[in-house]
């Protein structure tokens, strides 16, 4: 699906076929930061429970990283994203890894490009699908949805993974920051704890249960990892011994657990209405 200008009743000024992922990762990687990178990407695949010659897609798929890793588990994994240089990176990416995947028949890896409001797929034809990280920046969120199910197997599964903007990081943040105006006159910065301009959303538990709820049933929701990005968190945490740090990290996952609705990643687990 290369020609998405003809995709009807979508509005086109909330897309950005051109989207790069400069800036996302911040320049200095703290252990939280790298915490919730990693943790993230492992517990959506034990999650999905990948099964070999299951057809699965990486909605928003971004540089392809997760697409390989379906794929050398034994699926066969299809990246789509609307954006010309994030499809074209992550070609470039898969090409390079392709002698990694297994010598067998059942497992695969490609990327298309294409806008998750409207799925280049057949209904009912895929088994699985993740989204994570990208859904906030989508521009009908209720097409995504039902286009998401129609394109489900009875019975498949999708993840979605979202940044949670009422997690105790933003709103220590939220509560931290007119101090720190007043002491250092920071008008004008973006923070951790506000939605950066290319998201047309911002999630919460409740909003993320309201988004879901007319095309699919809710099997889980994992929250993952607290204080991401919370003030001075980072940098704390950079001051510990390894051990240390990650010590402490695991034990905020737990907490995360316990409280979804203060996490910094919101992971909901889905199997489409019938």
């Amino acid at each position: 699906m290369e020609n998405m200008s003809d995709t009807p009743e979508l509005n086109h000024d909330l897309i950005d076929l051109d989207w790069g992922d400069e800036g996302v990762v911040p320049p200095v990687i703290h252990p939280d930061t790298m915490f919730i990178f990693t943790e993230m990407a492992k517990v959506i695949l034990d999650m999905l429970q990948p099964g070999d010659g299951e057809l699965v897609v990486d909605v928003g798929c971004g540089r392809g990283v997760d697409v390989m890793e379906m794929a050398m588990r034994g699926m066969k994994a299809v990246g789509l994203d609307p954006s010309s240089r994030m499809v074209a990176g992550a070609r470039q990416y898969l090409d390079s890894k392709a002698e990694s995947l297994p010598s067998d028949n059942n497992s695969g890896a490609a990327v298309v490009r294409g806008l998750g409001e409207a799925l280049p797929f057949k209904e009912r034809s895929l088994d699985k699908i993740i989204c994570k990280g990208s859904l906030d920046h989508f521009a009908d969120m209720e097409r995504t949805m039902a286009d998401m199910s129609r394109s489900l197997k009875p019975g498949g599964i999708a993840i979605i993974a979202v940044a949670n903007f009422s997690s105790l990081a933003c709103r220590l943040g939220r509560w931290w920051f007119p101090i720190i105006r007043r002491l250092r006159h920071a008008d004008g910065e973006r923070h951790p704890w506000q939605p950066p301009d290319d998201h047309n959303y911002e999630f919460n538990r409740p909003f993320l249960k309201e988004t879901v709820k007319n095309d699919f049933e809710i099997k889980k929701i994992r929250g993952l990892s607290l204080l991401w990005t919370a003030p001075y968190w980072g940098k704390i945490l950079s001051l510990m011994p390894c051990w240390g740090s990650t010590a402490v990290l695991r034990l905020c996952d737990r907490g995360a657990r316990l409280f979804p609705s203060l996490s910094d990643v919101l992971i909901i687990k889905l199997t489409p209405k019938s």
